[in-house]
């Protein structure tokens, strides 16, 4: 097998660059500091050149940029725009909102995300739910609580209500809320089930074997065994603004191919297989839309001078260059 050998790091900070000198505000202090990073490695001009020639490619968005939504009031959580992504490739979605019948949704009753960009979805008592794709919620809006048990990835909106606490349970994990706004990802990894939450807005409360943990706007929990980690974003979301995957991109910093392709196939349905467990290996960086799978598949590949092969519909095979 046969792969470009690409720096981690200097994958990431080329299509940070490569962004950046789109913007009209780019000054000679950036241009400076960006030649003092080319300086540092003689394969980094290369790297640079080509996330520059693919910046403009439909299928992926180096973009850095966040979009800025008009905050949501208290007494009704309204459909969001989501509006065109300046080079993105893809069409500007509008999230219609769902209402169940006008009043409490049934005890019990079951959300499904599909694919594609998600709608959110907004339950009786004023809070949202955008569901990822291959995901479900069940959903019980109780007198005295909010309770939802979750499977797969979904982003919370949370109407305040301090006299029924709102929590999504996970794979024995729960996340409690008041009034806030978070992000819940379980996913199956090789050393079993991890959950992360991601706060966007607020406090959250994290509960797994030992002591809750809290966790506030601009930190991530991750949990192992039951075991609640927490740190900082490196690069946080604004408070307005919400996941990737629900604006129609996946984002990676660092990121096992292995691991991208779960994401893309669970956001968009399509079935990636990998021809050899190092190619699963490769780390990648970017954000990628998921609107055109196969394209953003063959961004990829030849990024990190990998092969993509269609089998059929909607199935693929990427191998070794």
């Amino acid at each position: 097998m046969s792969t470009r050998s690409v720096n981690p790091k200097d994958d990431r900070e080329a299509a940070l660059w490569a962004d950046a000198r789109r913007d009209k505000a780019w000054s000679q202090e950036q241009q400076a500091a960006l030649e003092r990073w080319l300086e540092g490695r003689p394969d980094r001009r290369d790297l640079l050149d080509r996330h520059e020639a693919l910046i403009d490619d439909a299928a992926v968005i180096w973009a850095t940029q966040r979009m800025v939504r008009a905050k949501p009031t208290r007494r009704a959580w309204q459909a969001r725009s989501l509006g065109a992504i300046a080079g993105a490739g893809f069409a500007a979605v509008v999230g219609a909102v769902v209402v169940f019948g006008g009043g409490l949704p049934p005890r019990g009753d079951l959300i499904e995300g599909a694919r594609g960009v998600p709608r959110p979805i907004a339950l009786a008592d004023g809070s949202s739910i955008r569901l990822n794709g291959q995901s479900q919620v069940r959903v019980r809006l109780g007198q005295h609580e909010r309770r939802l048990r979750l499977k797969g990835e979904g982003f919370f909106e949370v109407a305040p209500d301090k006299s029924r606490p709102f929590s999504v349970e996970v794979d024995g994990v729960r996340v409690t809320a008041v009034g806030t706004r978070f992000n819940v990802d379980q996913r199956q990894t090789a050393a079993g089930t991890v959950v992360e939450v991601e706060v966007f807005e607020g406090v959250v409360k994290v509960a797994g074997k030992g002591e809750p943990v809290h966790v506030h706007a601009g930190e991530l929990a991750r949990v192992v065994g039951g075991v609640v980690q927490r740190s900082a974003l490196a690069r946080p979301e604004l408070e307005t603004d919400v996941p990737p995957w629900a604006k129609g991109w996946l984002e990676f910093n660092e990121a096992t191919l292995a691991s991208v392709v779960d994401d893309l196939e669970r956001a968009t349905g399509v079935e990636v297989k990998l021809s050899d467990p190092a190619v699963g290996r490769v780390l990648v960086s970017g954000r990628f839309a998921y609107d055109d799978p196969e394209n953003a598949l063959a961004a990829l590949a030849r990024l990190h001078g990998l092969k993509l092969t269609r089998q059929r519909a909607d199935q693929f095979e990427i191998s070794g260059g």
